[in-house]
């Protein structure tokens, strides 16, 4: 993310968020990601709107009720180039009228913007969409599409895709995975949020997907069809659409985070830690592993964590399962230990794979809160794959610890309960029981995080950086 709507120069914390924001992880994923959004408020909305300079022309209707101010201003464009107006009126409560110093040319594309306010929770996070009918990334159907083909090895005919004068980069993926996948799952999965790219479906009736941030954009795309017996070079201005608003330009720096989010975060960083400071892979909730004994050797130590003492753990010697107390022990939950010494080159396979949690009750789960104040039962999914998007990093860390054997992540006890869930306030921390009693391990991946809690957590993980990678 090269730049962010509501960071700027003026904000105390803009060169560290900046900083972050330009890290790039092992996978191409960036280390800061913004939170998604399309709700606005009634009196601030989104606005992106173009229309057509005509001969003489200085006054120009908008379908939407746009009231400028210096944290919402509106921002007009010709032909890509910021101007200025003269000035801005509302002679309805549904259009606003902007009045130029001069006419802009004929035929002139001129661009209005207004990034409105988003509407956001007492968290101060952007609040989901009502319904989620329409969403999906803009879409173009080619005027030529049935005779479409992509061929980046043609010197004669490229494609070119621009959007506000710069070009998008095309992301390439197999032509047979759009015939057996869902377009916009597809879409979803590779295009993603990315905003500088664009994907394009194989003919017949061939369609150019752009970014969210593309949507009622005009941009030009220049492409090869097959047809009558030659290539040939189609294409010219176009604009794609999309059935809502949606984006993810936003920092929100004034909300608050999750422990679901900080530890995922964190989760990914360590991934990286792992990469680019060891010769080994960051533990997963998934131990896959293949070892080759040295002469003589009994002991073996895990690139990962399992519950030892449950025969949960899946060893095999060359390609033979084996039995545990029998063959091998498990000594601790990162160690096994043969009964007999292995011969020098004896390949050994360990597997296990994780998908409930052996600390925390609510990973790996469905599981629920009760909220004190609002009487509500709040449903917590923490089931992987299909269920949580924070569980699976939650997994792959809680095994990891200090020298001493404490652990990375700290959960918290809870023994005060309504109906078997755990008892929360409305910024979701447990509240203490009235009397002690038996306590219970929860991860609560929804609680909020103050300042104290963060600091103390990334101190917790720089110590732990320490300790593993020095």
């Amino acid at each position: 993310m090269g730049t962010w709507v509501d960071v700027t120069p003026n904000d105390w914390f803009y060169n560290e968020v900046m900083e972050a924001s330009g890290i790039y992880l092992e996978d191409g994923s960036p280390m800061i990601s913004g939170i998604e959004y399309g709700r606005f408020m009634t009196d601030a909305p989104y606005l992106y709107e173009e229309q057509s300079g005509s001969e003489g022309k200085k006054e120009f209707t908008l379908l939407k009720k746009i009231i400028p101010t210096p944290a919402n201003p509106l921002f007009v464009y010709v032909d890509g180039v910021q101007t200025v107006y003269k000035k801005v009126s509302n002679p309805s409560v549904t259009t606003t009228l902007v009045e130029f110093y001069s006419a802009p040319r004929k035929g002139a594309i001129v661009s209005f913007i207004s990034q409105g306010k988003v509407l956001t929770d007492r968290f101060g996070r952007p609040e989901e969409p009502i319904s989620w009918s329409g969403f999906g990334h803009p879409k173009h159907v080619l005027d030529n599409g049935d005779d479409y083909v992509w061929d980046p090895f043609n010197r004669s005919y490229q494609e070119y895709c621009y959007a506000f004068g710069r070009p998008l980069k095309r992301i390439i993926i197999d032509e047979e995975l759009w015939g057996v996948s869902v377009p916009s799952a597809l879409v979803a999965k590779y295009l993603g949020n990315k905003t500088d790219s664009y994907m394009v479906s194989p003919a017949p009736n061939a369609c150019i997907y752009l970014p969210y941030n593309l949507n009622g954009v005009t941009c030009k795309f220049n492409y090869v069809v097959f047809k009558d017996g030659y290539h040939q070079l189609k294409g010219g201005e176009f604009k794609a659409t999309a059935g809502m608003t949606w984006r993810n330009d936003r920092f929100f720096p004034n909300a608050y985070i999750t422990r679901g989010e900080a530890f995922t975060l964190i989760d990914r960083v360590r991934k990286t830690l792992y990469s680019r400071f060891s010769d080994i892979d960051a533990p997963t909730a998934r131990l896959d592993q293949y070892m080759y004994a040295e002469e003589g050797q009994r002991r073996f130590r895990l690139n990962g964590t399992y519950p030892a003492g449950q025969g949960v753990l899946k060893v095999k010697r060359n390609g033979v399962l084996l039995t545990k107390d029998v063959n091998y022990l498990e000594t601790d939950n990162h160690t096994v230990t043969f009964v007999n010494p292995q011969s020098a080159g004896t390949t050994l396979y360990f597997y296990y794979e994780k998908k409930v949690s052996t600390r925390f009750l609510d990973v790996g789960t469905l599981t629920a809160l009760y909220n004190n104040e609002t009487k509500e039962t709040i449903s917590v999914d923490g089931r992987i794959p299909n269920g949580s998007w924070w569980a699976e990093p939650v997994l792959s860390m809680e095994g990891e610890t200090f020298q001493n054997g404490s652990y990375l992540i700290e959960g918290y006890e809870l023994s005060r309960f309504m109906d078997g869930n755990p008892v929360v306030d409305n910024m979701y921390t447990p509240i203490d029981a009235v009397s002690e009693g038996h306590k219970l391990p929860y991860f609560l991946p929804s609680t909020l995080l103050n300042r104290a809690q963060a600091v103390t957590f990334l101190n917790r993980f720089r110590k732990w950086c320490v300790e593993r990678f020095k």
